[in-house]
């Protein structure tokens, strides 16, 4: 008896483990990871685009390159108008009765220089604009004959700072801010003497350092003393007088 039972339970076991082996060779397959094969024409396909790329780009490259190179290359020098001084100046003391101060200082060049002859106020006037060697701005205006109203317009109404001994003339010093751009302009005021003990009054303003305007203003004492561009040195098709 227990020989046939175990005869009868051997089937059934055996068939159990039969309808287990498909799932297990189904798990195995399923594992299996399938690693899709591309062809040689497939990969070019893929790598045209990236090709194409970067052709297009060498080829930009190579335009690019002789057209920069052949670009003018910006002046280091900003531009400076072509100012006849020795002309101005020379026409402009005829016309002022005095010699107008045009002193000129190692890195610094001339913007412009006029003398206004017709003014509302009957006060003509010599002005000049000069760059100086940090690249400020600073003008100069002189005039004979004014008075407190005239040189409290070209200042702008600055209110007086002080004063400083420049070459042997006292300056007065004033400040205001600008209206264009909010800069702190100073303007130094001062009767600079020239011949016989006459003098003139000299305005000097802009946004330059007080070491500039010191520069400027000694320079200029300097100049009416012994003042060189008196004579027209012959005729000029360009005249800054007005």
């Amino acid at each position: 008896m227990e020989n046939s039972q175990n005869h009868a339970h051997t089937p059934a076991e055996s068939d159990g483990q039969n309808a287990h082996a498909p799932k297990a060779h189904a798990d195995a397959s399923t594992d299996s990871s399938v690693v899709p094969q591309i062809t040689q024409k497939q990969a070019k396909r893929i790598n045209a685009p990236a090709r194409n790329m970067i052709i297009s780009m060498l080829a930009m490259v190579a335009i690019l390159i002789p057209v920069l190179w052949l670009m003018p290359q910006p002046d280091k020098n900003p531009y400076r108008p072509q100012v006849n001084l020795s002309q101005v100046a020379a026409e402009s003391t005829q016309q002022a009765g005095f010699p107008v101060a045009v002193p000129q200082l190692e890195s610094w060049h001339y913007n412009y220089a006029r003398w206004t002859g017709n003014t509302p106020d009957n006060i003509p006037y010599f002005k000049s604009g000069q760059v100086t060697s940090k690249n400020h701005f600073i003008e100069l205006i002189q005039a004979k004959d004014t008075n407190p109203t005239w040189v409290a317009q070209q200042v702008d109404n600055a209110a007086k700072q002080g004063t400083e001994s420049i070459g042997g003339v006292e300056w007065e010093v004033r400040s205001a801010t600008s209206k264009k751009n909010s800069e702190k302009v100073y303007s130094y005021v001062a009767q600079v003497p020239y011949s016989d003990g006459k003098t003139t009054t000299v305005i000097i303003t802009g946004t330059a350092d007080p070491a500039e305007f010191a520069q400027l203003a000694d320079a200029t004492v300097a100049y009416m003393k012994t003042p060189t561009m008196t004579v027209s040195p012959g005729a000029s098709n360009t005249s800054n007088i007005s």
